[in-house]
């Protein structure tokens, strides 16, 4: 394939798009949608490992599972850390899932929203939460995917089963449209300080009304009130953090921005299933017709609050580290 430029006597012609010097405001604009559709891309890769692990475990036969009475042996989805891997799976596609509605959502309020006031707040709700749903669609995919291959066992390695092609693909969903580093640089330096942390603010308030909710609910998820509310409260001392040391120095700030994107998107898919959590049980509640897959949303709901949620906290040390150690030794000694 050969490019050429100019080949007539006119030679080539470039046109001015917009304001000079504006080009990379505008291409934001562009960049919110090819995100989310990498985020998305992340997500379909999760979603498809995640079937053929489950089906595969309802295949397979391997030992015997507690309590299994011996004879035949169990299919390996009875046995306990198998089931532990699947839920992880299932939940954490699930929370990239409802991180990806909620994007796509805002960017249709922000388009055919009845007034200025309610298309703005879609704006900035979308402008924060883009680089932490493609950072964390992609990164939580590398994850899906490597226990994709890990429920196959050694045939997940072998190229037959397919299960290793969609760990490798994920790889690239972290690299281009930005990377997740830059996606973290642009999370610390562009949409924390917007409208001087005000933004931020908002999301916040949205996550602590839940609370409300999730407390109302009673003991059904009574784990994921308590797990969300600790989840927040690191959230709130890790940005406390940035806002306080990484603003006035931006290599602290840029230091410690890839822990802290990581632990504002997992508080936020935590929130994101509490607020499912809370529309299945009223399902339930109101004895639906849907009430069998409203059960399934509930449980998975509080085992991403159990299980996966409270990683949380071992990311706010790393955020508070900042630049320590990160320029405590030369290039030359790396």
């Amino acid at each position: 394939c050969v490019l050429a430029y100019g080949d007539n006597s006119d030679g080539a012609i470039g046109y001015l798009v917009g304001e000079e010097n504006a080009g990379m405001r505008y291409m934001f604009t562009m960049m919110n949608n090819a995100r989310l559709g990498v985020g998305v891309e992340g997500l379909g890769l999760a979603e498809r490992s995640y079937q053929k692990a489950l089906q595969y475990s309802m295949e397979r036969k391997q030992g015997y599972a507690p309590g299994a009475a011996r004879g035949e042996k169990s299919f390996i989805v009875e046995h306990p850390d198998v089931r532990r891997q699947l839920l992880t799976m299932k939940a954490y596609t699930e929370s990239m899932r409802l991180m990806c509605f909620k994007v796509a959502e805002q960017i249709d309020v922000l388009r055919y929203g009845v007034d200025e006031p309610t298309r703005n707040e879609a704006q900035e709700m979308v402008d924060l939460l883009i680089p932490l749903t493609k950072s964390y669609c992609t990164d939580m995919a590398e994850v899906v995917t490597s226990i994709g291959i890990s429920v196959h066992g050694g045939m997940g390695f072998i190229e037959e089963t397919g299960a290793a092609q969609f760990y490798r693909d994920t790889k690239i969903t972290q690299i281009y449209e930005g990377t997740n580093g830059i996606q973290a640089m642009d999370l610390v330096g562009r949409k924390l300080p917007m409208r001087a942390g005000g933004v931020y603010q908002d999301q916040l308030a949205r996550m602590k009304a839940t609370l409300a909710d999730l407390e109302a609910a009673g003991d059904d998820l009574a784990v994921v009130h308590r797990e969300l509310s600790s989840a927040i409260a690191a959230l709130e001392d890790a940005t406390n953090w940035i806002l306080s040391e990484g603003l006035g120095d931006p290599v602290q700030a840029l230091s410690a921005a890839t822990p802290y994107q990581r632990l504002f998107a997992t508080a936020v898919a935590g929130w994101l299933m509490a607020v499912q959590g809370l529309a299945a049980k009223s399902v339930i509640d109101n004895g639906g017709a849907d009430s069998d897959l409203a059960k399934v949303k509930v449980v998975t709901a509080r085992f991403f609050a159990e299980h996966l949620l409270p990683s949380v906290h071992g990311l706010v040390a790393p955020v508070k580290a900042g630049k320590s150690d990160l320029f405590a030794l030369t290039a030359e000694e790396l």
